[in-house]
């Protein structure tokens, strides 16, 4: 009798260490109140519990169930590199942020800040990226793109195909690879973006517009705390400055020209059905919080 009895307790182990291991798994990372260490994420957002901010650190992260991927051509490092990290919809999971968050700001050290929605999210799979190359954080170096530090995270995924869908006035959509990652937030498109949607009928040119803004202005111009503020111009002045022609889009293609100290890139890649839908938009865009 007491063979059989620790013979199916042998038997009910593999079982047992199976439900340990699925619960383990299931209780969402508890963030602390406080920073412990550098290498800390800060995430904020639509937390758990009413809470809107607080810090994972690595040894959290790093238990995480972690995937691993190629990219054949990475835009920061300029070569070839394997990713291990979280993908960030499986880190939302863990989290156990809100479902209705659908967008995932990535804040950078120098006040860029890129984004992802849900279309992008479910395309690319992007990664929070841990180690390159099986290194840790203080083994990356500085971006070849831009000499920046790219520790403490690192985000993107391992391969990028331009969606057709996202080909606007001819000019094909970037792949998102922001470095020297300090926090995510996880938003909804209506709180972040709501704002910035044209109100009424606007324009087929400033609808155009529209996306242009969001996708590739919003990472560097923020608007009441939400986006970038690498380049300390916020979403009001660049409408302020559409009523200039000649200064706005000057300012777009070689800022510089106009603006010495900018930091901001040129886009000249900007065609000029591009420049008028962005004028456009932004000569349209009323700020909804501006005072009456």
């Amino acid at each position: 009798m007491t063979r059989k009895w620790i013979h199916r307790c042998q038997g009910l182990l593999p079982l047992l260490f199976g439900l340990l291991a699925a619960a383990v798994q299931a209780a969402p990372l508890i963030p602390a109140s406080a920073r412990t260490s550098p290498l800390d994420l800060q995430v904020s957002g639509l937390l758990p519990g009413g809470r809107t901010n607080g810090f994972i650190t690595r040894d959290q992260l790093m238990s995480l169930p972690l995937t691993t991927v190629t990219n054949a051509q990475d835009g920061a490092l300029k070569r070839s590199a394997i990713y291990r990290g979280v993908p960030l919809t499986e880190l939302g999971s863990a989290l156990a942020v809100d479902p209705k968050s659908d967008v995932i700001f990535m804040i950078c050290a120098d006040g860029y800040a890129a984004h992802v929605d849900a279309s992008y999210l479910k395309q690319f799979s992007p990664l929070l990226i841990l180690e390159i190359d099986g290194q840790g954080p203080e083994k990356w170096g500085r971006s070849l793109a831009s000499g920046l530090a790219m520790a403490p995270f690192y985000v993107n995924s391992g391969s990028f195909q331009a969606r057709l869908a996202e080909k606007l006035a001819g000019i094909d959509e970037g792949p998102i690879y922001p470095y020297a990652v300090a926090r995510l937030d996880f938003t909804t498109s209506f709180r972040a973006l709501g704002p910035l949607r044209l109100p009424g009928e606007p324009s087929a040119s400033a609808r155009l517009g529209e996306r242009l803004a969001v996708r590739d202005c919003l990472s560097c111009h923020d608007h009441r705390g939400m986006g970038g503020v690498m380049s300390n111009r916020p979403w009001a002045l660049l409408k302020t400055w559409s009523s200039n022609t000649n200064y706005f889009r000057r300012y777009v293609v070689k800022p510089k020209s106009v603006q010495p100290a900018s930091r901001m890139p040129g886009f000249t890649h900007y065609n000029e059905e591009a420049l008028d839908a962005l004028q456009a938009y932004f000569r349209e865009w009323k700020d909804p919080g501006a005072a009456r």
